[in-house]
Order: C-alpha cells, then structure tokens, then sequence
C-alpha cells in the first residue's frame, strides 16, 4: 500500500519532467523508510528505466557481476565481460549516450562494498553520461557514514546533482491512511509505539486489536520487532557499537553532546559528531535547542532527545525482556508486561506524537510557516525566577503573537484545572509587555464543555485533529 509522500514524488516528477539537461538525484533515509518504494512510484509511468541494486556484504566483483547480470537481463543485450566499475561504466555509456534512459543505483554503499572508489569512477562517467539531456540517474542508500560523507556531501557531485532528498516517516495523518480500519485513539496509539514507517505498518494485521497485534509482533517468540533493533542497526551502521550507545543513553536521559559523548565513553570529536549526526539525519533523534523569553535567552546549548515511537517502545518494554520474549509462544506478554503502565507511556509518547504532527496543527489553528521566528519546548530554571517553568510547546510569531501549546493525553476529556495550569504557566513565563499569549489545547480526548465554554483556549484540538 503506498500513500503520502505528496512533496516528494512532485519534486522527483518536476525533475524528470525537465528535459534541459541530465539529472542526478540522491535519495537517502533510514532503513525500511521506503525509498525504492518511492521511487519506483515516481518512475511509474516511465520506460526506459533500468533498477540496479547492491548486496549488503558482498566484495566489489559479486557486486560487479550482480549488476551485469542485471544489466543484460533489463536491456537484452550481450552480458559485458567488465572486471571493474570503470570498465562497467564504460560499456554503460554505449548504452546511455541518446535516447530517454533512467538509471536507479539503489543500495548505492553496498555497490561499492563501502569503497569511495567508485563514486570518483562514477562522477568521472557521470560527466560524459550527462551530456546526453534526457538522461536520469537516482542514488539511493541509507543514512550511513558512507551515503553521508561520500555521496550527499561529496565534492564529487556538488555542484552536479539536480535534487537531494532526505526521506522521513510517513506523518500521522498519513498513518491514519495506511491503516484505514483503525479508530483514530488506536491509530494514534499504533503511530506512539511503532511510528511512521512503512514497513512497520505493513506488519500490522487489520484483523486484530492493537493488542493482539503488539502482542505478536513485539512480545512472542519470532516476533518482527523482537530483533529489530540489532537488525536495523547492523544493516544501517558500519561501527554499531557506538551508534548502539548512543541510542541507548537518550532512551535513558536527553542529553547534550559533551554529556553524550562522556556517557558513551568516546572522545567528543568529529567522529562522535558525525555519528551523532547522521543518527539525527535519519530520525531516530532530534536535536532541541529551547525557545527563550526576553527574560529567558534561548540557550545555546543543544539537547539531543530519543524521538524514534518504536525505539522509545523498545527501550521501554522489549529490550529489557528480551529473554523471556523469545521463550513466549502463547501467553499475552503484552499486557503483563507492558499493560500496567502504558497509559503512562501513551502520555509521555504523546508528547511526540504532536510534535510529529505540527503540520496538522498548524493548519487547524491557522499558523503559517512564514510567520513563525522560533518554536519549541521551553525549559525556565527555578532559582532565578522563583518556581521552574516548562512549556510544551512555544511558538514565537513575527505579528509579537506568542502560541503556548499544552499537550494533555487522557482517557476522558480535561477538566477546568487545564486553564489554572495555563495560566499560572503564562503568569511565570514573564512575556514582553508588547506580546500577546494565544494559549491552545492539544488533549487526546478533548475537553468538558466548562473549558469550552471559557473560552480561554485559541483552539481546543484533539486525536482527530492529529490523525484524522
């Protein structure tokens, strides 16, 4: 089932709708996100279109071979006898010289066994390649050291490719999409605990409740998710060790990059900053710089915080029984191990889940990009301004209009005592004179009709609002 990813399959079009010159699209994400998926959705109504992918693990002549084998099979030509990438990016050139042709490189890394020889053999083809207008090429691969350093931020393809894309998870709203059976509650709870992955939502069986679904997946023996962490890390990171740590320290605590790296036990250089990077880059963390007041500068030192749903829920709940998971073949570990306290978790999760959300959000309550200067948590200590302040959410606009987003997960609708809460934040958030607070409700189950009928809140927005 393929839906969302409105923005970029318009931006891979209008660039293959361009016929002026050659293009080269680097296309890059974490595992199991969907990028050959979106690709070959783009490349749908296309001929000419030639997909070429590489082993995970194999030596420079398997992939060789692999991807001549494929090359005869796609074109009906004679196999070429190449013996190295140069060779085979020659004979390839023969091919590709005139006419409409695009070319996929998928798993680009593993093509090149994790050597950067090839990227200086492709550019020094791509350069003769490109003088044919009509010609496509796509590079895709995972957020890895590799795609990172020697592709997207290659010297080599600089200044020649055309579209770099970056590929997140699918948004909430467009969960709710890829499971059209679920109730908008379930739908939001599936999204807090597996996420917006493609590949995850495929697991979920429209059959069963939520429960029975988390249950086979994530608490019983062969269970997709039970592994998954090793096996998305192995096939993601070259060093997993270090990016192991790092996850595992922020599913424990945020913390900032001298803190990180000490927990780790790793010198703070650009080593652990790249590793720490391309973890961001692929979304399993978020780096958070907190929204200041006039009395309160926005600090500049950054937080690193877990924000992967799946990875919160496995830290939480599988990591630590492993053991006894793989032994469960019949009983409902789900509920005796993680039944008693996921209502907790729902509201810590929730928290995520709006911030995954914003767009959503944003459009409900009429906020326009454009318009926004800084948002965030805000974080205020307590020892210079008396008691500490936390705001879930801030949104500083250029019209001096500030949004102060509270975020509330509960089975039954909030009471009045949301509004006193609300405005004791916003008696100690000590906005300039000139500032106006437009305080907005995000609670899972809306609210009484008393908080309605105050009209304090801009906007009262609930699950259907976020999923819906």
């Amino acid at each position: 089932m393929f839906v969302g990813r409105d923005h970029e399959l318009g931006l891979i079009r209008e660039r293959l709708a361009d016929r002026s010159k050659a293009q080269l699209i680097l296309l890059y994400g974490r595992r199991r996100i969907g990028k050959s998926t979106l690709i070959r959705r783009a490349l749908a109504p296309h001929r000419g279109v030639l997909f070429f992918e590489g082993i995970e693990g194999e030596r420079t002549q398997m992939q060789i071979a692999q991807f001549l084998d494929d090359l005869a099979r796609q074109t009906g030509r004679v196999r070429l006898g190449a013996r190295t990438w140069r060779e085979v990016f020659q004979g390839l050139a023969e091919f590709v010289q005139t006419g409409r042709h695009v070319l996929v490189f998928d798993e680009f890394p593993w093509m090149g066994a994790g050597r950067a020889r090839i990227v200086s053999e492709l550019k020094l083809w791509w350069d003769r390649w490109a003088r044919n207008p009509d010609l496509a090429l796509f590079l895709c691969g995972s957020v890895a050291s590799f795609m990172i350093r020697h592709v997207v931020h290659s010297k080599a393809f600089h200044n020649r490719k055309t579209l770099e894309l970056c590929l997140g998870a699918l948004t909430p709203r467009e969960t709710a999409r890829f499971l059209p059976r679920r109730g908008v509650r379930e739908t939001a709870q599936l999204y807090m605990c597996l996420g917006g992955v493609p590949k995850y939502l495929e697991q979920i069986d429209p059959r069963v409740s939520l429960e029975q679904n988390l249950n086979r997946l994530c608490f019983s023996a062969g269970g997709f998710f039970v592994d998954e962490f090793e096996t998305l890390f192995k096939e993601q990171f070259r060093s997993i060790k270090i990016y192991e740590s790092i996850v595992e320290a922020l599913a424990r605590s945020p913390g900032s990059l001298s803190d990180l790296a000490r927990r780790v036990g790793v010198p703070r250089g650009g080593g652990f900053q790249e590793q720490v990077g391309n973890l961001a880059r692929a979304q399993f963390i978020r780096e958070y710089r907190p929204v200041g007041s006039a009395n309160h500068k926005r600090s500049r030192t950054a937080a690193f915080k877990l924000v992967d749903p799946f990875l919160i829920f496995y830290f939480r709940y599988i990591h630590p029984n492993r053991d006894v998971i793989r032994r469960n073949r019949r009983e409902n570990l789900f509920r005796a191990i993680a039944g008693p306290t996921i209502q907790q978790y729902y509201g810590y999760a929730f928290e995520r889940l709006c911030e995954d959300a914003f767009d959503a959000i944003a459009e409900r309550i009429g906020l326009s990009l454009a318009d926004i200067v800084h948002m965030g948590p805000y974080f205020q200590q307590g020892a210079a301004f008396g008691k500490g302040l936390q705001i879930d959410w801030l949104v500083q606009r250029r019209d001096e209009v500030w949004t102060l987003m509270e975020f509330k997960y509960s089975a039954a609708p909030v009471g009045t005592e949301v509004i006193r809460e609300v405005e004791e934040k916003i008696r100690r958030l000590r906005a300039p004179e000139t500032v106006s607070i437009e305080p907005v409700l995000l609670a899972a189950a809306g609210a009484s009709p008393a908080v309605s009928r105050a009209g304090f809140f801009r906007a009262i927005l609930t699950l259907r609002d976020l999923v819906g």
